[in-house]
């Protein structure tokens, strides 16, 4: 019940919003989700190439094979939610959009 309601919300403007995806990532892992927001920060190696994507509700991780976009730029895009837990020192999970198609 509680994804209809988040899938709802994210459908009205044709965008999901990030925060929706960080309170509740395990509804939207596998998903296909559109986004749209200001390009932040690249992501320094280890990781394939990567940058923060900020909306009016959140920043997350996308992951993309194609060229990095501009730090400050504005971008949409459809990509796959995507989660890893670490089991290192401290348990975290990283939640990430691997990018699928860019639309602008």
């Amino acid at each position: 019940m509680a994804l209809a309601a988040i899938t709802i919300a994210g459908c009205a403007s044709g965008y999901t919003r990030v925060r929706e995806i960080m309170a509740a990532p395990e509804g939207f892992v596998g998903k296909e989700v559109t986004l749209q927001g200001t390009v932040g920060k690249a992501i320094d190696p280890p990781r394939p190439q990567a940058y923060m994507l900020r909306d009016a509700s959140g920043e997350i991780m996308v992951v993309t094979r194609g060229e990095l976009p501009a730090p400050g730029s504005e971008v949409a895009l459809k990509g796959i939610v995507r989660t890893t837990i670490d089991r290192g020192a401290r348990w975290s999970l990283d939640v990430r959009v691997e990018e699928t198609q860019r639309l602008h």
